[in-house]
């Protein structure tokens, strides 16, 4: 990651849903990591504790919004 300045755009209980969204982000040029993709990969029922956070750069997070709605 190249910018220390990131913010969740995006929640996402299952891995499908999260996967989906950031690669539509990347596709679109806006670098995005998931945050807690290894706990959901080891524990698929992840939806009842702790959801994935799809993260962007700060400068970013306007323009994700708007893709992701």
């Amino acid at each position: 990651m190249t910018n220390d300045n990131w913010a969740v755009v995006a929640t996402f209980n299952t891995q499908g849903e999260a996967y989906i969204a950031k690669g539509m982000l990347e596709s679109n040029g806006i670098e995005s990591v998931l945050n807690n993709a290894t706990i959901s990969s080891v524990y698929p029922m992840t939806d009842t504790w702790t959801p994935l956070e799809l993260l962007v750069p700060a400068d970013k997070i306007e323009e994700a919004r708007k893709l992701l709605g």
